[in-house]
């Protein structure tokens, strides 16, 4: 229903919440005829949108809104009519949707189609999600201040075509320049589901047109378009000059567009004219005094014209068109891009701006002694601009700006052209032709200009308006000429006798004076383009100081009250000069940040826990309950209301008491299930509400591996959202390790730096039932209730995969590289050597026997396997291996069992070099220090040994583990500043990869080649040999693996010693240096010597790649896991196949197997199986049968082993459905009267057989004799007509969720009976189509020995929609019950005192010995965060883009904390454990209640926090990073209460006052 050219009708945006609180954004585009819905998850916040007609697509708009609402309007709680989608983000608990309610035509109709609206009204809807992640004060302040960003006015769009290149685009509208885009990251939601037309492209500037001329003249139109680079965001003072994106503050593209309008159908004759405006493009900056005196201009000492010349090559590639065949091209004869700087500083004696003149001229003198642009030819034009006006006055100020204007202008050129309305005339063209989709004609460009004047200022404000505004002028009057269009007074009334003599020679204007200027040209058209000029600088004004522009009288020069304009602008200018004042010395820093966030730049300070891609709700819309559970209501949705957001105030309610509650969930799409959110419900009495859940997971009903066990869940006030955190499924080896991390000790030490014994769950993305196990509290013999279930997960981009677009494409791509770096470990590559990529010098290949050397690692399986001594690339895996079996995946229990060489040999290898390392560290008994443990640890990541492993390897020698801990053994001084230091350097290294991202846009990347990576950690053994280098950090320790550094040399930054690489630090170090000295460079250049480095640097480089190598191994740990979820689905061999042999089903050839308005009910993701599948060897997997159709190899199909004579599928749909048949898929290989299966069909909505109904049998084998074509292999060429398949129509279509199809077929008994001679009798073919030969060579089987096999399998028919969620109330005797109150109450246990110990982790509470037992706490929820960057990145990948990102590494491995309760006993005292809870996530000051097994006496008690609180920070903006090892936010001082039961009645009026 797509539109690519032409305008059908104006956009509408409707945004629909219900009373339920959901969220409908309904869309109907200018360029489709059709209307989208887009559903907003309350949970996570993220989009949904299917592409299913019928559910969210529609035909209008009124008719998806009927769907939402079922009929009924007053369901609806609120709308919002809007005219575009400007963005949307997931900021934590909060979704922003920022749209356009008003919109201005600002250019209606540009040549060629389409229209620039500028916004003139804008509206952020802030939607609350049922999401409690924590978040700190300073980022609910920022988020609030996200939203005063001032969009209205000063931003701009078109829908039909782009506008952030010059006119005409050669690029459609799909492919903008990231340059001006400024809503790039509030638009990814939308290009995330394939809806990237849905969100405008945001241009920030002015967009602007007037039209001119009158009776007896040629009448044309102007228009000036400016675009503000988002390259170099901020405000005055705190953006000027370069940045280390090569760009410059307030940089700004000018467009000068003249046309001559014509009628419908005929060409439109056009011109166009670009030029530059911005501050000085070198490193310099002003530092305001807060005074009135002018702020002191400064110029950085440090290389301040490092980037200048990456800036121009930026320009120039923008504006050089000499290799455009255009006939007339404005082509100097030298051949070379001009750049023009125009220079309008002032220069006199004592001025501030007069040292950025002398460095402007010396840094084009230093660009030219380089030669880096050899094809740049530079031109500076020095014109002091406020000098001239006070000395000359302003007529001949613009004189002598015209003088110097004329020759470049001139060499320059415009690019001038036409639109014509058909290509059929596209041959004729002369010229360059553009076209693209966007446009249904051509554009014909006979002349080009080429190069680009650049107008240079401090501020590129009120005199660089000005300047440009007369520059344009001038070739304002040339573009009218070149179009017929006449300016001159003495022509313009006599153009129909032609008796102007051509006195208008080109450019003529240029040698006039002001005066003769103004006498002989008509004003009018002059004004009008003032008047464009004048709105412009008011607002590139404001948005760069927060004011409107000054001295801009002079652009009213030529009107008639010029002189009242000049008086009236005195005042004006010193009124916005105490403005401006204030803006930079109070709000600047304000705006800035707003600018940041809005662009999604510097998300880690400003936003440091918001998640760059949300989990999904995957337990709502298609999923359901396997089981259906009573209520005491005698519900008939049987507990599936538990999964629907819009029962979320349901209290549900057990039959009678019960030991257990048991929820078998099935997920509407596979995923990694990742959290369990639980909305506590409850009645007057919290304890009715389990107290304990136990989660497991898996692909279907055959094998649930336990993921969480005994969970704890507080008791928390109704309605309250608690989120609990789910690991992977532990592996055996883990196993042991798992029972150690459950149960901490008491004197259990904290891993401050990072998580030493942390376990490495296993990730599973195609997990499809959870089963979730309720415990009530002991206390209680009440039935249990029951609020709100959601599952949360990652879910693969599979519609992106299987379509080979937008983020799927990336991940299909990262995962078909997987098999050749499979065992690969953080390495360099050429193009990546610095911070973004681990370099090989940082990790030396290890020294060792050579059958050790090649390890490498089946991804399959996840195990090591032995490699070929010629290091030659692992062999692909053949779809034989049994991990790819699906039978096999529920027997994964006992793969750690199987013996075999490739199974033992390389985990030996690996601890063996594990165990050498240590002992080389720990010779002559020397105890290992902090440094020696951190190598250890570096040592053991490099290898990818498990937590478990190590362990494992350390104990077989007999050292403990905990001997080893860096956490441990470094000193608790040092923490604080190591950490602070480390945490530091994240930040710096996650600012460079932006702005190293950002400085390619518009450029080719730099090709780095230095040896030192960001870290440059050595190898233990390594080290100095090397006479050339004078430093000998790392002198050699001759050991067994020992190395040698015998590479070229460098020269220190500091000390200028000549260093190898060994003996350098890593370029973090310098980072970390240039931060210390307050430089704004923020750069690699150079090295320096270790010598030179402050250990607490050296340790904090060591301590941030630590945590590099553990997020990468959990990467790699990822990316491993979606590799086995591909080949699951599709086979190994499709990720790896060549397109050509992909499945070449044509959509429309796949249509003719629906009827009417059928449709696939059962394809993958959304349906799957309920139960295992067995697969023959080499066959494609199960799920291969419900991929879509053009997916996987063409020749690849299904094959059960050949000693199955039946099989079973039971089809799980992906909604209820009204099912009209099933459509079987012949195989490429054919069926035969031996392998034609009886197919046998039952449908029902619960899982037990017995409750199944049959609904036919069919026997393929009789209807081969009337159709043929299913017999014999699949012809070539055949790929256009319909798929040969089978369809088995019900008599009825059959409401159901889940489909039994049996295939069965006979075996051979008997040699005697020849199937392939019986078939031949009704065969037309004289050759037998089956034999032995032929079914063997394309992989299928002998008649003698057939089996079961298919292509796909679908269910056709139509889903049924879904309710909108019906009214509930529970009867009056259970409300009575509900709201009855419990017959104890909590109240509070007076307490002495208490004080924090130990790091602040434990809590010591005195408690009175006339105090009540206690018999519980209270703990308010944390206020501490989970940030997202804990460490440097290791690649040029952004971690933080959302665009590369589909699971985030916190999700994956989430930091999980513990509390436990000790006391005090026996005599001497000790410390005794009591209990430990598990802590789920909350709001923070959430009130959340724990009893204890028992009543406690004890009158010291202590409370430990445990777990991972590394994983947890402070909010920056809070007073956060002040360097403690334990963010202030999870200190547990008066967090913590006792409490005690007790019936009110007893404690008499005091018990109101002593209640928690």
């Amino acid at each position: 229903m797509d539109s690519s050219a032409g305008r059908l009708r104006n956009t509408s945006v409707l945004v629909t919440t219900l009373d339920s609180s959901e969220v409908y954004i309904i869309i109907s585009l200018c360029s489709r005829t059709d209307t989208q819905v887009i559903y907003i998850d309350p949970t996570s916040g993220s989009l949904q949108h299917d592409k299913k007609l019928g559910y969210d697509v529609f035909h209008t708009q009124d008719e998806a809104l009927n769907y939402i609402t079922d009929g009924s309007k007053l369901v609806c709680k609120s709308t919002v009519h809007a005219k575009a989608i400007l963005g949307y983000v997931v900021l934590g608990s909060t979704a922003l949707l920022l749209v356009a309610t008003k919109l201005d035509a600002s250019i209606p109709y540009l040549p060629g189609g389409g229209c620039v609206y500028t916004i003139s009204e804008s509206k952020w809807i802030k939607i609350m999600l049922q999401n409690p992640q924590p978040q700190g004060k300073g980022e609910v302040k920022n988020i609030q201040e996200l939203t005063e960003l001032e969009i209205d006015g000063k931003h701009y769009f078109c829908e039909t075509r782009d506008i952030t290149r010059p006119f005409p685009s050669r690029f459609s509208l799909r492919n903008p320049d990231d340059e001006f885009v400024w809503n790039g990251w509030l638009s990814f939601a939308f290009r995330r589901i394939g809806l990237e037309h849905h969100c405008v492209v945001l241009l920030q500037g002015f967009a602007d047109y007037r039209t001119f001329g009158s009776s007896g003249q040629q009448e044309g139109n102007v228009a000036l378009i400016a675009r503000r680079s988002r390259l170099h965001p901020g405000t005055r003072y705190l953006a000027r000059g370069l940045n280390s994106c090569y760009s410059t503050g307030n940089e700004i593209e000018c467009e000068q567009l003249v046309w001559v309008p014509k009628r419908s159908g005929e060409n439109v004759p056009f011109n166009m004219y670009i030029w530059r405006r911005g501050t000085i493009p070198i490193w310099w900056g002003a530092e305001l005094k807060m005074t009135a005196a002018e702020a002191a201009i400064y110029v950085s000492d440090r290389d301040p014209y490092k980037g200048s010349a990456r800036y121009y090559q930026r320009l120039t590639k923008r504006y050089d068109t000499r290799n455009l065949a255009v006939p007339g091209a404005n082509q100097n004869k030298s051949g070379l891009v001009p750049i023009v700087c125009v220079n309008l500083l002032r220069n006199g004696e004592g001025k501030s701006e007069s040292i950025l003149v002398q460095h402007f001229e010396e840094s084009l003198n230093y660009i030219r002694s380089t030669g880096q642009l050899p094809d740049t030819r530079f031109h500076l034009i020095h014109y002091d601009w406020h000098t001239s006006n006070r000395l000359k006055g302003e007529q001949q100020t613009i004189e002598g700006l015209w003088y110097h204007l004329k020759a470049p202008t001139i060499s320059i050129g415009i690019s001038e052209g036409d639109y014509q309305h058909s290509r059929m005339q596209i041959d004729d063209c002369e010229g360059e032709k553009i076209y693209n989709d966007d446009i249904t004609g051509f554009f014909c460009l006979r002349v080009l200009q080429n190069g680009v004047i650049r107008y240079n200022c401090a501020d590129s404000l009120d005199r660089t308006n000005a300047a440009s505004y007369f520059g344009a002028l001038q070739v304002f009057t040339e573009q009218c000429r070149r179009l017929g269009i006449f300016l001159d007074n003495d022509v313009a009334y006599d153009q129909s006798t032609r008796k102007h003599s051509f006195s208008d020679k080109p450019w003529k204007r240029f040698d006039m004076t002001f005066e003769e200027f103004k006498r002989s040209t008509i004003l009018s058209p002059i004004c009008d383009l003032a008047d464009l000029f004048l709105i412009a600088g008011d607002i590139h004004a404001t948005l760069y100081t927060g004011s409107k522009a000054m001295h801009s009288h002079i652009l009213s020069i030529f009107g008639e009250e010029a002189a009242k304009a000049k008086q009236f602008s005195v005042a004006q200018n010193m009124k916005i000069t105490l403005q401006r004042r204030y803006n930079n010395a109070v709000i600047d820093s304000s705006r800035q940040k707003q600018l940041e966030m809005f662009l999604g730049l510097r998300l880690f300070k400003h936003l440091p826990s918001v998640s760059i891609q949300p989990l999904h709700v995957l337990s709502r819309r298609f999923s359901f309950l396997l089981k259906p559970i009573a209520s005491i209501d005698q519900d008939p949705e049987d507990g599936d209301n538990l999964l629907s957001f819009k029962q979320k105030n349901l209290i549900w309610i057990s039959q009678q008491a019960s030991d257990i509650i048991q929820l078998f969930i099935y997920l509407g799409e596979p995923c990694h299930v990742c959290q369990l959110l639980l909305t506590v419900s409850h009645g007057a009495d919290d304890s009715t509400y389990p107290s304990t859940v136990d989660v497991r997971t898996g692909r279907d009903l055959d094998v649930l591996k336990l993921v969480l066990e005994g969970a704890s869940i507080p008791r928390c006030p109704n309605g309250t959202n608690i989120v609990i955190p789910i690991p992977g499924a532990v592996s055996n080896d883990d196993m042991g390790l798992k029972s150690r991390e459950t149960v901490h000790t008491p004197q259990t030490n904290p891993s401050f730096l990072y998580n030493f014994e942390g376990r490495e769950g296993e990730l599973d993305f195609l997990t499809r039932v959870v089963v979730l196990t309720f415990y009530p509290a002991e206390s209680t013999s009440s039935p249990v209730t029951l609020g709100e279930v959601e599952v949360l997960g990652i879910s693969l981009p599979w519609r992106d995969i299987f379509a080979s677009e937008g983020p799927g494409l990336k991940l299909r791509e990262r995962v078909a590289n997987i098999k050749d770096n499979a065992n690969s470990l953080p390495s360099k590559s050429g193009s990546n050597p610095d911070i973004f990529s681990l370099t090989s010098d940082a990790l030396p290949p290890v020294k060792c026997d050579t059958s050790r050397n090649n390890t490498q690692v089946d991804l399959l399986s996840g195990e090591d396997v032995i490699s070929r001594p010629d290091s030659q690339p692992m062999t692909e895996i053949s779809l034989h291996d049994a991990s790819l079996d699906m039978c096999s995946d529920h027997k994964e229990e006992n793969e750690s069992q199987r013996v075999s060489v490739q199974d033992k040999t390389p985990t030996k290898t690996g601890a063996q070099h594990y165990i050498s390392c240590f002992e080389t560290l720990t010779a002559l008994d020397k105890k290992l220090g902090f440094a020696e443990a951190m190598k250890l640890e570096i040592e053991r990541l490099r290898l990818k040994l498990s937590t478990a492993e190590r362990d494992k390897a350390l104990s077989s020698i007999g050292i403990d583990p905990a001997t080893i801990n860096p956490n441990t053994i470094i000193e608790e001084s040092y923490i604080n500043s190591l950490c602070k230091a480390a945490n530091t350097l994240a930040i710096l290294g996650q600012t460079l990869l932006e702005d190293k991202t950002a400085s390619c846009i518009g450029l080719n990347p730099l090709d780095d080649n230095d040896d030192i990576d960001f870290w440059n950690i050595n190898r233990i053994g390594e080290g100095c040999c090397g006479e050339s280098c004078q430093v000998h950090a790392e002198p050699l320790t001759m050991t067994l693996n020992s190395t040698c550094s015998s590479e070229s040399t460098f020269i220190c930054s500091a000390c200028k010693r000549r260093v190898c690489r060994v003996c350098c630090a890593g370029k973090g170090a310098i980072v970390l240096r240039n931060n210390a000295s307050g430089s704004s460079h923020n750069d690699v250049d150079g090295v320096i010597c270790k010598l030179c480095c402050q250990d607490s640097v050296l340790d904090a480089l060591t301590l941030d790649y630590t945590r590099v190598l553990i997020s990468q191994l959990r990467n790699s740990q990822a990316e491993t896991a979606t590799f086995k979820a591909f080949a699951r689905v599709v086979g190994e061999s499709y990720i790896f196949g060549k397109k050509e042999s992909f499945n070449k089903f044509e959509t429309g050839n796949t249509l003719r197997l629906f009827h009417n308005e059928e449709e696939s009910l059962a394809g993958f993701p959304f349906g799957s199986y309920l139960h295992a599948i067995e697969s023959a060897s080499g066959s494609a997997p199960p799920l291969s049968l419900l991929a879509p159709l053009n997916s996987g190899l063409q020749q690849s199909y299904w094959r059960a082993p050949a000693s199955t004579s039946s099989v079973e599928l039971v089809i799980v749909l992906g909604n209820l459905s009204d099912v009209s048949g099933v459509v079987l898929l012949v195989s490429p290989c054919g069926y035969s009267m031996s392998d034609a299966p009886t197919v046998q069909i039952w449908t029902s909505n619960n899982i037990h057989k017995e409750e199944r109904s049959c609904v036919g049998k069919w026997d393929v084998r009789s209807l081969i004799t009337s159709s043929p074509q299913l017999c014999g292999p699949e012809q070539s060429g055949n790929e256009d007509q319909t798929p040969r398949h089978v369809r088995f129509d019900f008599r009825n279509t059959v409401r159901c969720r889940l489909i039994w199809v049996k295939l069965s077929i006979q075996k051979v008994v008997s040699s005697s009976v020849s199937f392939g001679k019986d078939f031949n009798l009704l065969s037309f073919n004289e050759d037998p189509p089956f034999g032995p030969g032929r079914r063997a060579s394309i992989g299928g089987t002998s008649e003698s020995d057939p089996c079961i096999h298919a292509k796909r399998i679908l269910v056709v028919g139509c889903p049924v929609k879904l309710d909108i969620g019906r009214s509930f109330e529970h009867a009056s005797s259970i409300k009575n019950w509900l709201e009855k109150a419990p017959l104890l109450n909590r109240y509070k246990v007076p307490v002495d005192s208490e004080k924090l110990i130990d790091n602040d982790l434990v809590l010591e509470q005195n408690i009175s010995p006339s105090s009540p037992l206690s018999a519980g706490f209270r703990l308010d929820g944390f206020s501490a965060i989970k940030p997202q960057l804990t460490h440097s990145p290791y690649s040029d990948v952004n971690p933080l883009d959302t665009s590369s990102i589909v699971f985030e590494h916190r999700f994956i491995s989430p930091a999980v904390l513990h509390i436990q309760v000790s006391e005090l006993q026996g005599s001497p005292e000790e410390m005794v454990l009591v209990a430990e809870y598990r802590i789920p996530e909350v709001k923070g000051g959430t009130a959340m209640y724990f009893d204890f097994p028992k009543v406690m006496s004890s009158k010291k008690m202590f409370f430990r926090l445990v777990g991972d609180v590394t994983g947890f920070a402070d909010d920056p903006e809070d007073g956060g990073d002040t360097g403690r090892p334990v963010a202030a936010g999870l200190c547990l001082l008066n967090r913590i209460k006792l409490y005690y039961y007790a019936h009110p009645a007893d404690l008499g009026r005091w018990a109101s006052l002593s209640g928690i």
